[in-house]
Formats: structure tokens, C-alpha cells, sequence
């Protein structure tokens, strides 16, 4: 059943994503569709249809966007076969096939096993995936519900500071056609950005490298290189790891974090888009990038400051040097739009808040004192002693220093990119898609380095995985062209193996440790019927109470222990689809809500001294329903004069507040 709901996923998608990017793209007469416009179609239609159903949601008609689908894909058959003549296969695309089937695979072992139920039939989780994957799946509970969204995790409030798009058409999928939420966010979505990846890193470096052989190199580098966080855990602790030993994740684990992935494909597809409307200047290549581009700014905000920036400075470029003002016009409507987007998303977007600390070199000074990192503390100490001393020269040193390590670190043998930059180096300001390489590298290196976010004080070094794309693609392109500057066979292949050999250790690391130890979260069996419950005999609108997370539960120690003690997450809004009046609080925090003023109502509700403060905070927050897993019931002090217990089973209780 799973693979058939599979390739049902993959039909979906050609009908609602692929189909009316085709569509728009052969009404624009482009002479030529091979493989290359074929996948920037892919890309435009899924955020086209993002963009579209975000406008349908709002006006209250999601399923209106149904009937332009099958309209779109009707004028499509009527224009006839998009191909005529299949190429034929040859040694090279079987190769191309290999590397796909394996890189794909290898970055669906990050996620797919999450959101799986073992034999017990408890529904297990990997990684982070038990929080971001509950929350996201919260969010498409709400996308089903109403516009503006709601916050499901804190119940009463509108959603602000958050970038939901990608979460819009797995929640569309789920509603018009039932394939289960958990198949579409941990294994379906992953498996078709990791496609678009693939195919996308191929295509940009046949095109730079204008050979198969830099395609295929590319294609290489994107899934399987990795840091060289295995050189310092092999001489350190006698083991191979280490993938985000110097800070930033590498591409093939980026699965783990849909939308992101979503946002590399994005941007591979505009970077291709860049160099077609260099080629033929047709206006159908910008329109296609502004609505990408625009997609951008409600999936990952990141990814879309780092490309309006650079298109920004292309656009200075190309006013400059030949007098073109399209980028330029083509930037201001992105801005235009995406600005206009998110003020009709969100509520009160006056109000929000920044999300971004000024913290120069913050992720180089963890990276050398952090005992899990390098654990280089009297490097910082003469570092600081000079400092002292006022010797800048020393200090100069030792910051050039730390930087290097950060960034030959991070990169791994993607530092083989440097061979193409010193050849192309005259050859660089005069190309567009060569000038937007190097600007997102140089931007996306820089914002790092400056600032933290508030929250989760690591999540800008996301950026550094478009320097690691891009470096990857510039890498393959660089391999082959050293192989082809080679005429001994044995030499390359020599060369091949240790590149190879060289790249592959943190990722392959990263694959046994997942599946080396226990999963990190569960959700019980006897939660799983508790939250069905929740879903099925209670009113959409209502509001559950759960405890509040304690960090030192002695319950957490155990090999795989449940959700509510490994982590506050989402997950019960996520699988009851109610909204909880206060979970996930590091969302919350980094969203801008006070989480402390919550967090004190919810303690005052359960360690309440006197029934009628009880009842009256439960009431004046609209709480209708508490959520209390047994092994905390000691924990709390309830009032069973004004609730009614509604469910109760081995692993949790349910209460209802008395009308």
C-alpha cells in the first residue's frame, strides 16, 4: 500500500506542480523544452501552486484551485506531446541513474524512518524530527482550518513571524486526497525535493562545466560530500563522525529539514533560470524567477535574503555594465510582492519582532571552545591574552586562523571548487550566472558570521548550506575539468577513488548513527489512541491543557522515551488537531510570543491552591479539555468537582471542564 500511495504522490505531483509550470512555459513560446526547462517548470508550478492556494485559502475557496488544475492540464494535452524523441541511454546516464538512486536514499534515511510505528505500535522519531516534524504537521492542520493561520501551540493567537508556505501543499494533498500527513512531511515531499535536488545540481553543472562528466561530478558532491569533522573525531576519540562538528549541516542531511530542502531546489532552479534568460532573453525565464524568488520569502527567510541581496547586486551589475534595468525591475517586484504576501498572512506584521542578534564570530568562537567541537580553550586564551596585550598582530592570526578551520572544515574536498574560481577567474564578471554564484557564496559565508538568532542561537548558519551547494556544483565542475587536464587512466581513477574515499566518511557516519542507537522520541500506543480521541470526539475548536515540560523528568533518561519527556513539541496539536494553550516553547520563543507569561498561567492552573482560581483560569483562557499523562498526574493537582474525566487509559487521562 505504501508504494502505491507513493507513486499516487509522484502522479500528484506531475498534474499539480509540473503540468501548469509546463503550461505557462509553452504558452511563452520557448523554442526549445528539453530536460533543464522541464525541472525549472517543476520548481516554478510547486511554488506557483503555493502562492495560488495561499490566495485561494484566504478567500475561503481552497477547492477552487482544483478546477484550475484540471483546466491547466487540459490546454496542456491540447498542445500536443512535449517529446518527440526519447534520448537514448548510455553509459554515462546509468551512472547518472547509480549516483541519483543512492543519494537519494541516503538522504531519505535521515527522515524517513520518523513518524513510523514499531512493532509495539508506537510511533517512533529520529533526530529533531519529533519537534519539527509535529510542528509542522500542526500547521497544516491549521492551513485546513481558516485564514490567517492560527498558532496551534498557542491557542488564541493569530500566526506571526513564521514562514509556513511549504507547509500548503501537503496539507492541500492530505485534503483532497487522504495520503497520510506523516507520509507526506517525513517521506513523500522529502523524496521529491530530493529528486528536483539531484537533477537540478546535474543540470547547473553540465552547464557550467559544459560536460556531462561536471554533471555528474555535481550531481556527487551535492549528496555525498561531506565535512572534515571525521578527521578531528578519528585522531580525537578513535571513531568516524563528526558532520556538523564545525558548525554547519551538510547538504544530504538537509532532508531532515523539508522546507529547507525545498529552498535549495528553489534556488538551483533560479540559478538555471539566470542563465537562460542570459541565453535568450526571453522575459518568461524572470517572471519564473520572481515567482520562485517571491516563494521564498514564506518558506525560508534565510534563503530569500541571501538571493534578493544577490540579485540586488546583480541587478547594480547589469545597470552598470550594459545598462539593463529587467533585475532590477524584476527585484523591486519580488520585494513588492513578498512584502504584500506576508502583510496578508500575517496578523499585525507591524508588530513583529526581529529575530536576528548582532554576534560577530560567534559560531568561530563556539566551534574552538566548545568540548564537543574542537575543545581548543588555550587557543582562545592567547587569543584573549593577546588581546590584553594589545597585540593585534597576534590576535589577527589566530581569528585567520580559526576562520580557515571553519571554513576548509565545513567544506570538506568542496574546497576543489577553489581550481574553478582561479580558471574562470577573468571569465567571472562576465557572465550573470557566474557573478550570482559567487555573490550567494560571498553573502552566504558572511551572514553567519555576524549574527545569531534569537532562540535557537544556531539556526543562520542554515545560509552556509547554499555556500556548500553551490561550492559542491563548483567542485564537480572543477574534478572534471582536472580529470580531462589527466591522460592517465590509471591516475584518474586513482584520483576519482580518493576523492571519493576522502568525501563520503561524516556522511556515511551520520547514517550508521541514526540507526545505531534506539529512536530519540516515541509517542505510546496508548497516546496515539488518546490524541485519536482528541481528534475524533471533541470540537475542533477546542484548547487542551498539557504539564509543562520539565528538562530534568526523570522520565527522559530512558533509551527511547516518550515525546513529552525528550522535548516539548507539537505533537499534540499536531495528531488531536486541537490547538494546546501552551507547548513547544522554543517555537514559540523564537516566533516572538511571551512564553513566560503561558508558562506562569499554566502553573497556576495546575498547582492552583483552591478550586474556584482553578475553574476561573481555566474558563478566562477558554480551556476546555486537560491532556495529563499518567506518570505526571502526581505532579499536578486537579479538581475533579469541576471536570469530568472523558477518557482514561494506561498512559493518559483526559479531562473536560464541567459546563
Amino acid at each position: 500500500m505504501f508504494l502505491v500511495n507513493t507513486l499516487f504522490f509522484l502522479f500528484i505531483s506531475f498534474v499539480f506542480f509540473l503540468n501548469p509550470g509546463l503550461l505557462i512555459l509553452r504558452l511563452s513560446k520557448v523554442k526549445k523544452i528539453g530536460f533543464e526547462e522541464i525541472l525549472i517548470s517543476f520548481v516554478f508550478g510547486l511554488c506557483l501552486y503555493n502562492l495560488s492556494s495561499l490566495l485561494f485559502h484566504n478567500l475561503g475557496v481552497p477547492h477552487i484551485l482544483l478546477a484550475f488544475v484540471i483546466i491547466a492540464n487540459i490546454i496542456l494535452l491540447k498542445q500536443g506531446p512535449l517529446v518527440t524523441k526519447i534520448p537514448t541511454a548510455n553509459k554515462k546516464t546509468y551512472i547518472l541513474f547509480a549516483i541519483l538512486i543512492l543519494g537519494i536514499i541516503g538522504q531519505l534515511l535521515v527522515i524517513s524512518p520518523s513518524g513510523i510505528k514499531n512493532k509495539q505500535g508506537d510511533m517512533v522519531f529520529y533526530s529533531s524530527n519529533g519537534h519539527d516534524g509535529a510542528w509542522h504537521i500542526a500547521i497544516m492542520n491549521e492551513v485546513q482550518k481558516k485564514f490567517p493561520l492560527q498558532n496551534p501551540s498557542y491557542a488564541g493567537e493569530k500566526l506571526t513571524n513564521y514562514h509556513f508556505l511549504s507547509d500548503i501543499a501537503p496539507s492541500d494533498i492530505n485534503l483532497f486526497f487522504k495520503l497520510n500527513k506523516t507520509d507526506l512531511y517525513f517521506r513523500f515531499f522529502p523524496l521529491l525535493y530530493s529528486i528536483l535536488l539531484g537533477l537540478l545540481a546535474y543540470f547547473l553543472g553540465k552547464i557550467i562545466s559544459k560536460s556531462v562528466n561536471g554533471g555528474l561530478w555535481s550531481v556527487f558532491f551535492t549528496y555525498f560530500a561531506g565535512s572534515f569533522g571525521y578527521i578531528v573525531t578519528l585522531i580525537r576519540e578513535g571513531k568516524i563522525s563528526g558532520e556538523s562538528l564545525f558548525w554547519s549541516s551538510q547538504v544530504q542531511s538537509v532532508s531532515g529539514n523539508p522546507p529547507q530542502a525545498f529552498a535549495l531546489t528553489i534556488i538551483l532552479a533560479i540559478l538555471i533560470s539566470i542563465q537562460k534568460y542570459g541565453k535568450d532573453k526571453k522575459i518568461i525565464w524572470l517572471l519564473m524567477l520572481t515567482a520562485m524568488a517571491t516563494s521564498l520569502s514564506l518558506i525560508k527567510i534565510y534563503a530569500f535574503i541571501v538571493l534578493v541581496l544577490s540579485l540586488g547586486f546583480l541587478s547594480l551589475y547589469q545597470i552598470i555594465k550594459r545598462k539593463n534595468y529587467k533585475y532590477l525591475i524584476a527585484t523591486i517586484i519580488i520585494g513588492v510582492l513578498s512584502f504584500s504576501i506576508y502583510f496578508l498572512s500575517t496578523s499585525n506584521p507591524m508588530e513583529s519582532k526581529s529575530f536576528l542578534i548582532f554576534e560577530p564570530w560567534w559560531y568561530i568562537r563556539t566551534m574552538v571552545v566548545e568540548p564537543s567541537r574542537l575543545n581548543l580553550l588555550d587557543w582562545e586564551l592567547r587569543r584573549q591574552t593577546y588581546l590584553y596585550e594589545r597585540n593585534f598582530l597576534r590576535v589577527i592570526q589566530i581569528e585567520f586562523q580559526s576562520f580557515i578551520i571553519f571554513l576548509i572544515g565545513n567544506l570538506g574536498t568542496r574546497i576543489i571548487a577553489i581550481y574553478w574560481l582561479i580558471k574562470e577567474r577573468k571569465k567571472i564578471f562576465l557572465n550573470q550566472l557566474y557573478i550570482n554564484l559567487i555573490i550567494i557564496i560571498l553573502i552566504s559565508l558572511t551572514f553567519p558570521l555576524f549574527f545569531i538568532q534569537k532562540g535557537v542561537a544556531g539556526n543562520t548558519i542554515q545560509t552556509f548550506q547554499y555556500v556548500l551547494l553551490i561550492t559542491g556544483i563548483l567542485a564537480g565542475v572543477s574534478t572534471a575539468k582536472i580529470m580531462e587536464k589527466i591522460k592517465t587512466k590509471i591516475l584518474k581513477i586513482f584520483l576519482a577513488i580518493l576523492i571519493i574515499v576522502v568525501s563520503m566518511p561524516t556522511q556515511v557516519a551520520l547514517i550508521y548513527e541514526f540507526y545505531s542507537k534506539p529512536p530519540i522520541a516515541k509517542i505510546s500506543i496508548g497516546e496515539i489512541e488518546a490524541l485519536n480521541f482528541l481528534k475524533e470526539k471533541t470540537s475542533k475548536d477546542s484548547i487542551i491543557l498539557t504539564p509543562l515540560y520539565n528538562q530534568y523528568s526523570k522520565f527522559k533518561n530512558q533509551s527511547t522515551p516518550k515525546i513529552w519527556a525528550w522535548f516539548d513539541s507539537s505533537y499534540i496539536a499536531a495528531f488531536s488537531e486541537r490547538k494546546t494553550f501552551f507547548s513547544d516553547f522554543e517555537q514559540m520563543d523564537i516566533m516572538g510570543y511571551d512564553i513566560n507569561k503561558r508558562r506562569k498561567i499554566v502553573q497556576e492552573i495546575l498547582m492552583s491552591p483552591n478550586i474556584d482560581l482553578f475553574k476561573n483560569l481555566l474558563i478566562e483562557n477558554k480551556i476546555d479539555y486537560l491532556y495529563i499523562p499518567r506518570e505526571l498526574k502526581d505532579e499536578i493537582k486537579l479538581y475533579p468537582e469541576v471536570l469530568k474525566k472523558v477518557f482514561e487509559n494506561s498512559e493518559v487521562e483526559i479531562w473536560q471542564l464541567r459546563t
